[in-house]
This record gives structure tokens, C-alpha cells and sequence, in this order.
């Protein structure tokens, strides 16, 4: 695994009279698929725009960012062609509604200006599409093969929704979740995770560790009701401030930090019936999540992933 982190003082690109001359050079194999250190140079170049708060950080840590975000869209990739055989939507509804709710995020008015303003940042739109098409199909095979597994306790959350009738306490969280090979490495894993937290940011953290789907938004999960947590989640959620993180929780997929942005407490009369319908669509969620990492990380056991 040494090869993977290479030490980067040849990071592959030069200035030369203001451009980049990039050595162009596979870095790495996923199965057949090769990944090269201009596909690394252009991740990187994506990632920055995309996520701003990654320009605070040094290009070693950006370059293995990069490397690992390559590998999961590959190993991703690969299954959606097994499932698929070719990478591609029948309906593109959602992923135009998609497209627009990002650039009308930016205060852009149109596809045409959006796609001008990516080639503006050296960002190329047609594979910022693949990247949408290919986590919409990874999405499609996760429900068709676990939403027959998906367990709601209804009767458990009308009871916790009734609870919170007078006043209802919601957390901004983001998450990083991670595994480990043993036990014993639990520890040095999150000494190392945290480290990295104070250093470049929980985002930028994320990122770099998490198997979560969400480290694509530096693990950001936004207001989670108090409703939808588990008690030892809301435990350690109590124990700490705004802006910490918690100590490494067990999950079903490795073990889960959360960082507690925020925190409110609201007065509101509950509508059972929305409420109950809302809380169960994000319970589904959750546990689709859940199911996403899980397979994940089973999937990628059986690829070969070599490092000339």
C-alpha cells in the first residue's frame, strides 16, 4: 500500500510559462480500467472547484484525495456494467433536475451559461455528467437489491414523533465513516482521522477517509431530527458542543464520527400523518445508505486493484 501514497515531490505537473506540463503515467489498475495521473490532475482540478474549501490544503493531500475518489467511481463503474452493461439513463428527468438545482445554486440562469463557466475553470462538463449518471445507477442497483430488506417501525416512530409534539431538538451533522482491519488499529485510525480533521477540515477529512456516499459532500448530512437517531447517537450528540466530534460510534458498516454543527430546539403542533410520512422516507434513506457502504466495500474486496 506504500505505492499508493507516493511520495509527491514529482507530483506530476510542472509551471511552465503558466501551464501545466503533466508526465502522463498510469498510477494505477482497477481490474482492466487504468487511471492516470491526468485523470488524477483532472480530479483534482474538479475537486477544488466543486469544493472550495479544499483550496486551503496542500496538493499531497489533494492528490490522495483525488486517487481515492478515482477508485470508487471504477470499482463503482464495474458493477453498474455488470448490472447494466452499458452506462446509461433511460430517464434523464432526474439527472436534468439534478443539474439544475446545482447551477441555479451557483446563481447561474441556464444549462448553456453553466456549461460556459465550467470550461471557464477548466472543469469538463461531459464528465461531470458521467460522474452524476454513474452514482444515479450505483443508487438504482442499492434499492433493487435491498429496499426488500428495508424495516420500518412505524408504530416506534409515531411514538417518538408524539413525543416531540410540544418541542423537537434537530442536529446539522456531517459524518466520516470508516473501518478498520482490527480492533486494535481503532485508535490510531481515528488519532489519525482526527489529526486530519484539525488540519484541513472535517470536509476535507471526509473526503479523504470516508466510504459513506456522503463524503462526496464532505460528509455533510444537514438536520437530522432528533427522532431519527438512535440513543447512543444522541448520547454522545448531548455530550459534546457545537462543532465537536464524537468519539468512534460501532454501525453496521465500520465505525461512524459525527461532528455537530449545529443544534436547535423548535416549538411546532405535528401533523402525525406528514410527519410519520417524512420520518419514514428518511429512515428508508438511512438504511439504504447503510446498505450502499456495506456492498461497497464488499465488492471492492473482489477487484484487483494494483499499483504499477
Amino acid at each position: 500500500m506504500i505505492k499508493q501514497f507516493k511520495i509527491f515531490i514529482i507530483l506530476f505537473y510542472v509551471i511552465v510559462s503558466e501551464v501545466y506540463a503533466i508526465e502522463n503515467r498510469i498510477i494505477v489498475k482497477v481490474n482492466n480500467n487504468i487511471i492516470t495521473s491526468i485523470d488524477i490532475f483532472n480530479e483534482m482540478n474538479n475537486l477544488r472547484f466543486f469544493k472550495k474549501n479544499l483550496n486551503e490544503i496542500n496538493d499531497e493531500e489533494i492528490y490522495q484525495i483525488a486517487l481515492q475518489s478515482l477508485i470508487r467511481n471504477e470499482i463503482k463503474k464495474n458493477e453498474i456494467i455488470k448490472n447494466f452493461n452499458k452506462i446509461e439513463l433511460l430517464d434523464r428527468n432526474y439527472l436534468n433536475n439534478f443539474i439544475e438545482r446545482t447551477y441555479k445554486s451557483l446563481n447561474i440562469n441556464n444549462l448553456l451559461d453553466f456549461k460556459n463557466y465550467l470550461a471557464d475553470n477548466k472543469v469538463d462538463y461531459k464528465k461531470y455528467e458521467q460522474r452524476l449518471i454513474i452514482d444515479i445507477l450505483w443508487n438504482q442497483i442499492i434499492f433493487s437489491k435491498f429496499s426488500n430488506k428495508i424495516s420500518i417501525n412505524e408504530n416506534k416512530l409515531k411514538e417518538k414523533i408524539l413525543k416531540q409534539k410540544i418541542m423537537t431538538k434537530s442536529f446539522d451533522l456531517s459524518e466520516i465513516i470508516f473501518q478498520i482491519d482490527k480492533i486494535n488499529d481503532l485508535n490510531n485510525t481515528y488519532t489519525l482521522i482526527k489529526k486530519d480533521i484539525e488540519n484541513i477540515g472535517f470536509e476535507s477529512a471526509a473526503i479523504k477517509y470516508s466510504i459513506s456516499g456522503s463524503a462526496n459532500n464532505g460528509g455533510e448530512l444537514g438536520w437530522v431530527n432528533e427522532a431519527l437517531l438512535d440513543n447512543i447517537l444522541i448520547k454522545e450528540l448531548n455530550s459534546i458542543p457545537i462543532n465537536a466530534i464524537t468519539s468512534p460510534i460501532r454501525i453496521s458498516s465500520g465505525f461512524l464520527i459525527l461532528k455537530k454543527n449545529n443544534q436547535k430546539e423548535e416549538e411546532k403542533e405535528t401533523n402525525l400523518e406528514e410527519e410519520l410520512t417524512k420520518f419514514i422516507n428518511l429512515e428508508k434513506e438511512k438504511q439504504l445508505k447503510s446498505f450502499s457502504n456495506l456492498y461497497f466495500n464488499k465488492i471492492k474486496n473482489d477487484q484487483k486493484i494494483n499499483f504499477p
